[in-house]
């Protein structure tokens, strides 16, 4: 496998990397291609490109929230981009999944006049059940075909319970990019919150210097989800199986390394580095 990008999220905040700086290092680890997640908002179009053509590597998708699609898109087609998904929204039913669908047939219609194809990126919420349907079943159904399509987050699907390649054969042609995200374990779906909703954050202490203290269950939480990303090709996820399922229903699937944590108290970038090096050998 030799076409592998990386989504730039996956850089963490561990460092402080410019988007540039990020972008350059793709590069250097042997990434073709990148994903952004925003960043760019302030940096001249030029600039990026200037850094992604030394860094010898191709702009080739995004995740930008509905809020941001319709000013990002011009900006996106001039770096090359051609597939822009939504990261993540909030819907809770099979009606509120209709009307994610409603956005993305929206600005799929817009996409298109830049070459560009609309999307939505997965977490484990959207294999939750209503009506006897996941949520992105729902999602997936009701969006055209023509100017929308999906990317399969494998490590989430995998820790939500679901198998990535029955769930990629289901919606052939449908899916046009992979996330490759190990998994170590399933957790089941999240139940997601409504779209109609107030997003409730939870309030927390202080410490001297103003930064939120989380609470130990909440660290709890968040160091059992960094213990899914396991490392590459040692969890359970078949990317075999999952490369040849995607590969079989379209043309052109993207493949993007997504990466949420580390592992092994190996730093970010050595985590990054160990990824492609295991996927060129064995994909």
């Amino acid at each position: 496998m030799n076409n592998i990008n990386l989504q730039l999220y996956s850089f963490g905040f561990e460092n402080e990397l410019s988007l540039l700086d990020k972008i350059q290092c793709a590069g250097e680890m042997g990434y073709s291609g990148v994903e952004f997640a925003r960043g760019y908002e302030e940096l001249p179009v030029e600039d990026v490109q200037k850094a992604l053509e030394e860094a010898g590597v191709k702009a080739v998708s995004a995740h930008v929230a509905f809020e941001f699609m319709e000013q990002d898109l011009p900006y996106l087609a001039k770096l090359g981009v051609k597939f822009v998904a939504c990261p993540m929204t909030a819907f809770n039913t099979a009606e509120e999944a209709k009307e994610v669908a409603e956005e993305l047939n929206k600005f799929g219609q817009l996409a298109k006049q830049y070459g560009i194809t609309i999307g939505y990126h997965n977490h484990t919420g959207e294999f939750y059940v209503d009506e006897g349907k996941y949520l992105m079943d729902w999602v997936i159904e009701n969006t055209d075909p023509e100017t929308v399509a999906f990317e399969i987050d494998c490590g989430w699907a995998s820790a939500a319970g679901i198998d990535p390649v029955e769930y990629i054969q289901k919606h052939a042609g449908r899916i046009a990019a992979i996330h490759i995200k190990e998994n170590g374990g399933i957790i089941g779906a999240d139940k997601p919150e409504s779209r109609h909703a107030p997003a409730e954050h939870p309030k927390f202490e202080l410490d001297e210097n103003g930064k939120p203290i989380s609470p130990p269950e909440v660290l709890k939480m968040f160091e059992e989800r960094d213990k899914l990303n396991v490392a590459q090709g040692t969890g359970i996820v078949d990317w075999k199986a999952v490369k040849a399922a995607a590969d079989a229903q379209r043309d052109d699937v993207l493949y993007v390394v997504e990466r949420e944590a580390n592992y092994g108290g190996k730093d970010r970038i050595t985590c990054l580095k160990e990824d492609i090096a295991w996927l060129k050998e064995n994909l």
